[in-house]
């Protein structure tokens, strides 16, 4: 989406001066603006500059408006039994056509609207050996799924209406904040040149799955209100879509491909619809859930928090609480080993069910 010189703000409450920025009136895409980043890993200040300037356009372009108009306009009107707004009413954001077209009856989508109550569940899941050898894994992947134990508990989140009532659809990691370089990071790891298949940009990461406003970074890391108003909760959504692929006697094979979306929640939305169960444990009840994120995975490896980009939540702490920013909290979920072993659980169930109706599917989870 093309920058232009307009000012924004974040949903929260409080107005996020970071979307006063001002951006330049050139058409150019994400990819376009990060060039050769991919090769260098020199992030430039002029790229932060110019990305976040898209984003800040992208959060209140015509095109936004239009489609806050309409999530606001679905919520309430048009419900299941379970109260969520039906799925089938949300509109296409950023879902790619093979993502819409995964089945003749199912898509895969990324808005679930403002009201969308969701329940957390607690699962263990095992260590991802056999399906990581013969799956396009290279040495890093695999040393970081051998740090997963099974032991660790990961947070499911069942969200009814997203990935069609999957229950691996999201996993929850915890609450981070966005930092300027965080776009950059995401815009070079989802870029389209990036995959062999076609699945959304880093816009994606940053769009509320439940209200659609636009998640953006915050204004000074040394002011506790700054950094309150840039914090979100970080999701991972499995994707999903379906390709076809030459196979033997020049038959076309069907293949079901997933992908992990990083996904930056707004903390009203998801404490609004989540089903707190307190009594099930602390996890399952806000904020009580904050205090099980991923970084407790950190806190104990020295390996893993090398290279964590994190701040101090409030420069007048004493106890010195830290919080990840939201690419470094996406990062930890691969190193960890915690993408592993969902990718593992992801696989099982895929192939289990494509089986049943005499699919060959391979996994290709792209990273």
């Amino acid at each position: 989406m093309p920058p232009s010189k307009k000012k924004s703000s974040k949903k929260g409450g409080k107005r996020n001066p970071s979307a006063s920025a001002k951006s330049t009136s050139a058409t150019r895409s994400n990819e376009e603006i990060i060039g050769n980043y991919w090769k260098t890993k020199i992030v430039k200040r002029s790229v932060i500059r110019e990305l976040n300037e898209a984003l800040v356009y992208e959060s209140a372009n015509d095109t936004r408006k239009e489609l806050l108009a309409k999530i606001d306009s679905l919520d309430g009107k048009y419900v299941d039994e379970t109260g969520a707004t039906v799925g089938e009413m949300m509109p296409v954001t950023y879902e790619t056509q093979p993502m819409i077209n995964f089945t003749q009856k199912e898509r895969y989508m990324l808005t679930v609207g403002k009201t969308a109550p969701f329940h957390i569940d607690k699962r263990y899941h095992g260590v991802p050996t056999y399906m990581m050898e013969n799956a396009g894994y290279d040495a890093q992947d695999m040393e970081n799924a051998k740090r997963w134990t099974g032991k660790e508990a990961t947070l499911h989140m069942l969200l009814p209406n997203l990935s069609m009532g999957d229950e691996e659809s999201a996993v929850f990691l915890g609450e981070c904040y966005l930092d300027k370089e965080d776009t950059v990071h995401f815009a070079n790891q989802f870029a389209k040149a990036s995959s062999s298949f076609d699945w959304p940009d880093s816009f994606a990461c940053h769009q509320c799955p439940f209200c659609c406003q636009m998640a953006l970074p915050v204004v000074e890391k040394t002011r506790k209100t700054s950094i309150a108003d840039g914090s979100y909760i970080l999701i991972v959504q499995k994707i999903m879509q379906t390709i076809y692929t030459p196979g033997p006697d020049g038959k076309q094979m069907m293949q079901r491909v997933h992908r992990s979306l990083p996904r930056l929640c707004c903390k009203g939305c998801f404490e609004k619809n989540f089903m707190q169960e307190a009594d099930k444990g602390e996890e399952f009840s806000y904020p009580g859930i904050l205090q099980h994120d991923i970084s407790l995975y950190a806190a104990t490896d020295s390996m893993l928090s090398k290279g964590l980009v994190k701040i101090k939540r409030d420069e007048d702490d004493v106890d010195d609480e830290m919080i990840l920013s939201a690419f470094s909290m996406f990062q930890l979920y691969d190193k960890c080993g915690m993408c592993s072993a969902v990718d593992e659980a992801i696989y099982v169930k895929t192939l289990q069910e494509s089986q049943m109706m005499g699919l060959s599917v391979e996994n290709l989870s792209v990273k």
